[in-house]
């Protein structure tokens, strides 16, 4: 049923804001924008190995009692050295969430999987990872 991750959307009340701090983020600008001419409303980034989608949308659109708050769901997009990636979103001006975690968490008996998350700017949790699982993936696809 669920084939792959798609697109997750970010929410920003500040879009001209969340567009820049995120273009600096991942390193490029975004493909595609709507409405073209005037302030977005929507804007959305390909990154990573799959061309991911990131997508932020203006919290106008938000359904009718969504959150304000961070919270629930936090999905991790891996990245080669966490310490590296959690001490760059820090500098950019997010916050800890969580900080850098081994998982399992000690004692348990160290897997190689290490997470951590941060809020942006904007108020969305915004997830990292370092997971061996990944990198196999990638190399037995010929990606690595």
């Amino acid at each position: 049923m669920l084939r792959g991750f798609c697109t997750i959307t970010y929410w920003a009340e500040d879009m001209p804001a969340a567009t820049q701090w995120y273009a600096e983020l991942l390193g490029v600008e975004p493909y595609f924008v709507r409405p073209v001419d005037g302030p977005p409303s929507y804007v959305e980034f390909r990154i990573g190995d799959y061309q991911a989608e990131l997508g932020l949308l203006d919290r106008r659109y938000a359904p009718k009692g969504a959150a304000t708050t961070p919270g629930g769901v936090v999905m991790n997009w891996h990245v080669d050295d966490i310490e590296a990636a959690f001490s760059r979103l820090l500098s950019m001006g997010a916050t800890e969430y969580q900080p850098i975690t081994p998982m399992p968490p000690p004692p348990e008996p160290e897997s190689g999987f290490v997470i951590a998350s941060v809020i942006d700017p904007f108020g969305n949790i915004l997830g990292i990872m370092y997971n061996p699982h990944y990198l196999e993936i990638l190399e037995r696809t010929g990606r690595a």
